[in-house]
């Protein structure tokens, strides 16, 4: 394991002696015990994270703090499961969530609540409760495009001026703060209050049987090399989807190289590098892809592989009957499939996968580009506060101190115990996980649909020439960012 991950797990070891906290992420770390000592060996030399939020102490007199969230049936696998436990089940991460509840609940003598929407209409609630200046909620914690949906309709306020909120923590993930900030503020923000953000993180599965099988090198050594990119992707693609069934056609019988889907289009441009939204020196966003060459090399290049049957599988295209996502996992369970680029949330999906498997963060588009780009779906969850919130310091106060002490109880149950020693199958996709994890990318485009995303479907999965669709989406998407901007205050 890598020294991150050791240090981690020392840490959750030495606190189980301590605190029920512990107890909970440090149950299943337990088993070697030359790996502990080789953790605590590692804890002595590296200086320990800092977890307290520098808050004032505070008596709440006991009043009732609710969250929204969509924790709801409704949401499938991407219902919230980070904010509420009303007990210790056993399971790691239900326990880290209810151990953090109880610290800030008796730290500041609050009653922490959740209220998930079963109406199936998350927006349409939040609206509801502002309009109506209902104060019960506090914290607001909706998807992206749903987030994106009330900062138009003004129900959010500018996290930048919520007393409270230290932003620069490291419990705030700064990147989502740097990608979806607009105009200089902030309205919604990822950080380790929430574990979904991380399931919704893009990265590269890969069944190990089948790589094995063709006997070439694994994704892990061309990262080591700084060779993971594009055109090694498609290399080690180029050999590997077998026509299973003699029909002389490849489709969802046979084993194909590359599994996918239409969210990919979008994907694999961020991934590359590029935003579907770019923002100027004053924070402002404006479309760029337009005349940018590279970008129309980049997009040709990826839909030629995409459209290519031999090659590639788009579950949105052959999955219909078969539940569309629930073809390409029983493809690659049955390893029919070499990579797919997905969440990260597949590795808890395929947790019973007979077949070892790994993962890798998506790769670069070439040797120009100098880091890793995983970016996060827009399905996850983030953190935001109401304009009718009964007193939004208040709602900072109780977000930073459920931030930080996610930091160190949530964060290192969800990435150490849970995804890394329960799922992951090998050292090697452990150490992956921080490239994935420390170099993902937010989309503004995916806040506020500002159109670009159909401009690029439109070239990668329909194959449409790039210079006159975004010529023609061009004037759209102007048009669109500056009504939003207006909505905010900030036009020009």
């Amino acid at each position: 394991m890598n020294k991150k991950l050791c240090m981690l797990l020392a840490l959750l070891m030495l606190a189980s002696t301590a605190t029920a906290c512990g107890d909970s992420g440090a149950s299943e770390t337990t088993a070697d015990t030359s790996a502990n000592n080789t953790a605590a060996e590692t804890v002595e030399t590296e200086e320990t994270e800092n977890f307290d939020p520098g808050l004032p102490a505070k008596d709440f007199g006991g009043r009732t703090f609710t969250f929204m969230t969509k924790n709801d049936e409704s949401w499938s696998d991407w219902k919230e499961s980070s904010i509420y436990y009303p007990e210790l089940t056993g399971e790691v991460l239900n326990d880290a969530v209810f151990n953090r509840n109880s610290y800030v609940q008796e730290t500041y003598n609050v009653a922490l609540a959740e209220y998930a929407p079963s109406s199936g209409n998350f927006v349409k609630e939040a609206e509801t409760a502002v309009k109506t200046g209902d104060t019960t909620y506090d914290v607001i914690m909706p998807p992206l495009n749903n987030a994106g949906t009330l900062v138009q309709s003004g129900y959010l306020m500018n996290l930048y001026e919520v007393e409270n909120l230290n932003l620069s923590q490291r419990w705030w993930d700064e990147r989502s703060i740097a990608d979806l900030s607009i105009a200089n503020k902030l309205y919604m923000v990822s950080g380790d209050i929430s574990t979904l953000n991380n399931d919704a993180t893009w990265c590269t599965m890969i069944n190990l049987e089948v790589l094995n099988n063709l006997g070439v090198e694994t994704p892990y050594q061309y990262v080591a090399e700084d060779n993971w990119n594009f055109d090694t992707y498609k290399m080690l693609c180029e050999n590997a989807s077998i026509d299973l069934d003699g029909d002389g056609t490849f489709g969802k019988d046979d084993s194909i190289a590359n599994l996918t889907q239409n969210e990919n289009a979008t994907a694999m441009l961020i991934t590359f590098g590029y935003h579907l939204i770019n923002k100027d020196q004053n924070d402002v966003p404006y479309f760029d892809l337009e005349g940018n060459e590279r970008v129309y090399d980049i997009l040709m290049d990826y839909s030629e592989f995409m459209l290519d049957d031999r090659l590639s599988l788009n579950y949105h295209e052959k999955g219909a009957s078969d539940g569309y996502h629930l073809l390409t996992t029983k493809m690659f369970e049955e390893n029919r499939g070499l990579f797919w680029i997905t969440n990260l949330q597949m590795v808890i999906r395929l947790r019973e996968m007979e077949t070892d498997f790994g993962i890798a963060p998506c790769p670069k588009y070439d040797a120009q580009q100098e880091d890793y780009c995983n970016v996060v779906w827009f399905v996850g969850s983030y953190s935001t506060v109401p304009v009718s919130a009964l007193d939004p310091a208040e709602s900072g106060f109780i977000l930073e101190a459920m931030a930080a002490k996610s930091r160190e109880i949530l964060r290192p149950a969800y990435y150490e115990t849970a995804l890394s020693l329960k799922y992951l199958r090998d050292e090697e996709s452990i150490e992956m996980l921080d490239l994935v994890i420390d170099n993902r990318a937010y989309e503004l485009e995916q806040a506020f649909n500002f159109g670009s995303t159909d401009a690029v479907n439109s070239i990668v999965l329909n194959g449409k020439e790039p210079a006159s669709t975004f010529a023609s989406a061009n004037k759209s998407i102007a048009s669109k960012i500056e009504k939003t901007l207006e909505q905010i205050g900030a036009a020009n």
